[in-house]
């Protein structure tokens, strides 16, 4: 049994939005360097290491590999269905790039500053230049893409080991203070008031933007942006393929991508998470074993769609999926106002982020269902829809 096309994409994309937070909490609820290194985690019990891994293995990088393929699937059909109704696609998926990046800008700066929004905008300008290129050529080109920014992450290891120690302090505390080390500004500003969050947060996300952007986002998201829209015009994301296919790939992808992210993982505990060997090394292990996963579970979710399992909760996540954006930015406002605005920045422990995530998804699966109920798209992707001028 074969799920309609658009359906298996609202469900892979609800659960990208739904699990990227399992990450994003993180991001919101501890200082940076946490998100890097358990050794800057807040709960420091051993639950707490259990669940820094547990986030590592299953969510680092997954979700988010899973939302940038699924941009350059979205990127292929967009522009075939212009093609078919004989216009061009170009003007209008431009206007959509430029709106995505306006939207991203107020989120990173004045909501949050873990915005991939930006990224997305900015890279987003690849595949649409790869629409009518072969599949497999854009598949190539994806993971060359990937292969840049491995190539650029162990240049930059080399060039920083061989720093004299008291060099590669210097290094550390003027371009890697929030990544590696706990910040005591930062710990001040997101326990103060509005203004003083305000301006860390402009911080942060502008050394997101023009530092780590071109060093890293640039390779990763338009290598996967690239690699999506590829497996969309293989079928694979389209849900075209046999459900053999699909549990193969999940059985075999996802163990093995699970594997290197391990290695990866047992490297940084062996060698005491020590800089600059966990920030650009060790780490190319989850770079690469995140795709593998994330391939993984869009077959996992394409052979359940296709045998029709556990259709109400299909039916839940699609909502979810069918509204991503809204349901992107509402997990933020949300986390902001709980964590930045009552207080609870950098005191949750295990319980109380498992618990917080249990909450948005449920307000997520409910609200998403109900808002569809009364109108086509969620708020921010009519929005979205009006200000490209559809």
């Amino acid at each position: 049994m074969n799920p309609p096309r658009q359906t298996l994409l609202d469900v892979t994309r609800g659960t990208a939005v739904l699990g990227i937070l399992l990450m994003n909490i993180r991001l919101f609820s501890e200082p940076y360097a946490a998100y890097f290194s358990p050794l800057a985690h807040t709960d420091q019990s051993i639950s707490g290491h259990l669940w820094w891994q547990i986030q590592y293995l299953f969510a680092d990088q997954k979700f988010m590999a899973i939302f940038s393929m699924l941009f350059g699937a979205s990127t292929a059909l967009i522009c075939d269905k212009q093609l078919a109704v004989g216009k061009s696609p170009y003007g209008y998926y431009l206007k959509r790039l430029a709106v995505l990046l306006l939207i991203g800008l107020i989120h990173a700066y004045l909501i949050w500053h873990g915005d991939i929004l930006v990224y997305y905008a900015l890279c987003g300008l690849l595949p649409m230049l790869f629409v009518r290129v072969p599949a497999l050529l854009t598949l190539l080109f994806g993971l060359l893409m990937l292969a840049a920014g491995s190539a650029n992450n162990l240049m930059t290891f080399n060039a920083l080991k061989h720093l004299p120690d008291p060099v590669l302090s210097e290094v550390v505390a003027q371009h890697f203070a929030h990544s590696v080390l706990v910040n005591q500004a930062e710990l001040d500003a997101f326990t103060s008031g509005w203004s003083e969050q305000v301006s860390m947060r402009a911080q942060l996300a502008a050394e997101f933007h023009l530092s780590t952007f071109p060093a890293w986002g640039i390779f990763r998201v338009s290598g996967l942006m690239l690699i999506g829209l590829a497996l969309y015009r293989f079928g694979f994301i389209s849900g075209h393929l046999s459900c053999r296919c699909y549990r193969n790939v999940a059985l075999l992808a996802t163990p093995a991508g699970m594997v290197l992210s391990f290695s990866g993982l047992w490297l940084n505990q062996h060698q005491h998470w020590q800089f600059p060997e966990f920030f650009f090394k060790n780490t190319l292990w989850n770079y690469w074993g995140s795709v593998l996963t994330a391939c993984g579970y869009m077959a996992l979710l394409a052979y359940i769609s296709k045998r029709a399992w556990l259709k109400p909760w299909q039916d839940y996540i699609a909502q979810v999926g069918r509204m991503a954006l809204s349901n992107y930015l509402l997990q933020s406002l949300m986390c902001t106002l709980w964590f930045y605005g009552l207080g609870f920045f950098a005191t949750t422990r295990m319980s109380d982020a498992v618990l917080t995530i249990i909450v948005i998804w449920a307000i997520q699966l409910y609200g998403s269902k109900r808002w569809l109920k009364h109108y086509s798209s969620g708020p921010v992707e009519l929005l979205w829809r009006n200000l490209s001028g559809r």
